[in-house]
């Protein structure tokens, strides 16, 4: 996992770590980290339930989601107001695609993924955003 996270400023994690092991090991980085509805109550009591961190000049926006998958879009959108990006979890699906001035990403799941690739999200922050998603073997 770790030459996945190579050289990165920033780790986001969006939530669903599930247990103190994961976050120990993420620390390793400099983790900004929201908790998820899989989280135990650890994670669930260190973690804030969303978070907004100016990065490279843009404001981002994190939180794990919730509800169902169709629309889930709308929903964290609706989390935050003035930021450049929304990053987001719940789903385990990766998507990538502008709304209105706002940038919203899910990097998918390294676990359990709800679809056949897993995925680790890498977002590049140098005037403009441009986010992407690298396959896990």
């Amino acid at each position: 996992m770790e030459c996945f996270f190579a050289g990165v400023d920033y780790l986001v994690h969006a939530g669903d770590m599930i247990g103190a092991e994961v976050y120990e090991y993420l620390c390793r980085w400099n983790l900004l980290a929201v908790r998820g509805n899989m989280d135990d109550s650890y994670l669930s009591c260190l973690l804030p339930r969303k978070r907004i961190e100016t990065i490279g000049g843009k404001r981002i926006g994190i939180v794990h989601g919730s509800g169902g998958w169709y629309g889930i879009e709308r929903l964290v959108l609706a989390e935050f107001t003035d930021v450049d990006l929304v990053i987001f979890g719940h789903s385990h699906v990766p998507l990538y695609r502008k709304e209105g001035q706002t940038e919203v990403f899910n990097p998918g799941a390294w676990r359990r993924p709800r679809v056949p690739q897993r995925t680790v999200g890498i977002i590049e922050i140098e005037g403009q955003i441009a986010c992407r998603h690298i396959p896990v073997p």
